[in-house]
């Protein structure tokens, strides 16, 4: 394919929430990396024919951004996703921190990279994803579909002629039928006091990085359902618990919704998350399952199809249409101490060659003052945290660890 080509051919305009990320990146790079363990060693080329199996399966793996148009559009980029092989045995950690580091331009595409580390038992690879074309749960899937990839045929595979595009979620939203009038989230000038932005710098951020053991994540799992609260509303509390030990008078939670999951929108690499913002005091702490509870209520509040519905519609309707209109939008919606993205529970394909023996992510960083935004995913039955912050707090995932581990030991009598 030529070059004029990929870069004349429309793909589809971007939607209100996608173009507002795009306005944000125009000066704060917003890229999150996954990383994922596999059991065997594996080149470059057969990583490039793998991923390009996966290009020809979700097109915005495809693409470009061009910001020329009136309204900014997916342009066509069927260039190969660029490969970097990292020194053997060199920590992700490291190598995701330095991803933070390196913006992926919106042009001329692909807005994904990938880095390949080899490792004494197998081999690591971190996936960098531009946030215009898909959010953690859409990258999840990419890895998914690359572990099969790396199972299938050795030849390589062009990508599809027919484009099936994902939709923008105001598409999917505006067929959505919801059962009561449509109503946003509560107001409170407390929980939603904008945060700080500040100027990308290129500097690395902190990494931390902890895993569960297969019997505490289990434990977690099971005290959850005994307790009526998601593992997410545990963590929550977990974090909210942590810091108000620090000192912190109000905790505020920054939590992505996967609308596939809250409102049955179709699978896709693609954005499809609403942000839901939880508050705690430092008098809520002292009861740890009740404090899971609050969080758990309000997310589910905030998880309503007609709360997602009217925020959607809100944002199409104005829109940021500037650099500093989507910066003070996003000052306001993400302001938190610190951000939660949990991706539940990950399992590829188990009967081939190539097993996913961990994954860790999403792991990002926004640009926010003193932000913690902390990535967790469920692998082989173990629960990974990974952090990224320019501030850290000494010891914040060992003592979320050991907050859990604590409240899951005691008497499985749940409070009224």
């Amino acid at each position: 394919m030529s070059i004029s080509h990929t870069q004349t051919e429309t793909v589809r305009e971007l939607g209100a929430f996608e173009r507002t990320i795009d306005l944000y990146m125009h000066r704060n790079p917003v890229q999150f990396s996954l990383v994922a363990e596999i059991n065997r060693k594996v080149s470059e080329q057969k990583l490039a024919r793998a991923l390009q199996k996966v290009q020809a399966q979700h097109p915005l793996l495809r693409v470009s951004v061009d910001r020329r148009a009136p309204q900014p559009r997916y342009l066509r980029a069927d260039e190969p996703i660029k490969i970097e092989a990292a020194t053997e045995g060199t920590p992700w950690q490291a190598v995701v921190a330095g991803e933070q580091t390196r913006p992926l331009a919106h042009e001329p595409g692909p807005l994904m990279r990938a880095v390949l580390i080899a490792s004494e038992t197998g081999s690591v690879i971190v996936l960098t994803f531009a946030h215009q074309i898909t959010d953690g749960t859409g990258g999840m899937r990419v890895v998914t579909d690359l572990v099969a990839a790396l199972d299938g045929d050795e030849a390589g595979h062009q990508p599809n002629s027919e484009w099936d595009v994902p939709p923008s979620q105001e598409t999917l939203l505006q067929a959505l039928h919801a059962t009561a009038p449509s109503v946003g989230p509560p107001q409170d000038e407390l929980i939603d006091a904008p945060g700080e932005l500040t100027r990308y710098s290129g500097r690395l951020p902190h990494v931390s990085a902890l895993a569960l053991q297969h019997g505490p994540t289990a434990r977690l799992v099971t005290r959850c359902r005994v307790e009526g609260v998601s593992v997410h509303a545990a963590l929550c509390a977990a974090a909210s618990t942590v810091f108000h030990r620090a000192g912190r008078t109000r905790v505020r939670v920054l939590s992505p919704i996967d609308l596939r999951r809250a409102v049955g929108l179709p699978d896709a690499v693609a954005n499809r998350f609403a942000g839901a913002r939880t508050v705690s005091e430092a008098s809520q702490a002292d009861d740890f399952w009740k404090l899971a509870r609050h969080h758990h209520r309000a997310l589910e509040h905030q998880r309503a199809p007609q709360v997602l519905k009217a925020g959607s519609e809100a944002l199409a309707q104005q829109p940021p249409a500037t650099p500093e209109e989507a910066e003070a939008m996003m000052t306001v919606v993400t302001a938190a101490d610190i951000q939660i993205t949990n991706l539940g529970v990950v399992e590829a394909p188990a009967d081939g060659r190539t097993l996913l023996g961990a994954v860790w992510g999403p792991a990002q960083t926004t640009q926010l003052a003193g932000e913690h935004v902390l990535g967790v995913a469920t692998c082989g039955g173990r629960l990974r945290m990974t952090e990224l912050t320019h501030h850290p707090l000494a010891g914040l995932l060992p003592d979320m660890a050991a907050v859990l581990a604590r409240r899951c030991s005691e008497p499985d009598v749940p409070s009224p």
